[in-house]
């Protein structure tokens, strides 16, 4: 190398040397946390590279989907999930998602802001002995869930069978009274109650389910049904057929229902698939915990 090139570059690098000593030490160190998102990042990204689920089938069969969410979710290891371990591994999903574009990252938004609302109650319903912990026995009901929305499976049949009951008319349309009376009515409470408990025995019976399902109803609440029991309102009900009622006509027909229930449970089979393959190699790697805490008090009480 001639003498002037090897003088320009020895003068470079004695810039650049100075200049990286003037950057200020928050710039060159980044904190543990940032090293640790970083850290989970790339391992994530070398697992997905490593494991394409997309073209090579699984070595052996997938684990039950209730039984790899206790394998994630169950942070401190106690054999249970609780409110707040859900609520901390929801928050590290808002943290990998609030970066994405495009309609994908825009759709897994939309769902986990479903999830988030929906979760509270789910865990209810799971938890039937009430300690405030998800067992491997209660979380095989999410696993019989899946199950149900396969061909065959019941919750098809399920479904059509409670629009029946509600669709008081027969016209294979739900108006916002016949959602809202049906809110009030022991009658179709008891006997949708019963068709759900058929399917899913969650508690030990339909009875003892129906006061979970007039206290999920009171809880959106609204109006007032007998004896003054929180109901379903017009305005309450009218607001929550919006997302439904394609057409706009004010009233949920069947058809529509039929759309979106194939929709959802589409989504809901292709993310349970995902969770099923990438979930035990997710778990050794401390689930979705990017900050390195443990345990799951991040994203607060349930």
């Amino acid at each position: 190398m001639p003498a002037r090139s090897l003088s320009v570059s020895v003068s470079r690098l004695a810039r650049i040397r100075a200049s990286a000593s003037a950057v200020p030490a928050r710039i060159q160190r980044p904190s543990i946390k940032t090293m640790t998102r970083k850290l989970y990042l790339f391992q994530l990204l070398l697992l997905i590279s490593a494991y394409d689920v997309s073209s090579q089938p699984p070595q052996q069969p997938l684990q039950p989907l209730g039984d790899v969410l206790l394998m994630v979710l169950d942070k401190d290891k106690d054999k249970k999930v609780t409110m707040s371990e859900i609520n901390a591994q929801m928050a590290q999903l808002e943290n990998l998602f609030q970066h994405g574009e495009g309609p994908e990252a825009d759709e897994y938004r939309r769902l986990l802001l479903g999830a988030k609302a929906a979760a509270p109650k789910a865990f209810q319903l799971l938890d039937s002995n009430r300690d405030d912990g998800l067992s491997r026995t209660e979380l095989r009901y999410v696993t019989k869930f899946e199950k149900s929305l396969k061909k065959g499976g019941g919750m098809k049949e399920l479904l059509r069978d409670v629009f029946a009951t509600l669709d008081a008319d027969g016209d294979d349309r739900l108006g916002v009274d016949e959602l809202a009376e049906g809110s009030r009515s022991d009658e179709v409470i008891a006997e949708a109650t019963s068709k759900f408990h058929a399917l899913f025995p969650i508690r030990k019976s339909a009875k003892e389910l129906e006061s979970f399902v007039r206290d999920a109803i009171g809880s959106i609440g609204g109006g007032k049904g007998k004896g003054g029991i929180d109901a379903l309102d017009r305005d309450t009900v009218a607001e929550g057929m919006k997302w439904i009622d394609d057409d706009g006509d004010g009233y949920v027909q069947r058809k529509e229902v039929g759309k979106y229930y194939n929709a959802a449970g589409r989504k809901f089979l292709e993310i349970s698939k995902t969770i099923k393959q990438m979930g035990p190699m997710l778990a050794m790697f401390g689930g979705m915990d990017m900050g390195g805490g443990g345990g799951g008090g991040g994203g607060g009480g349930g």
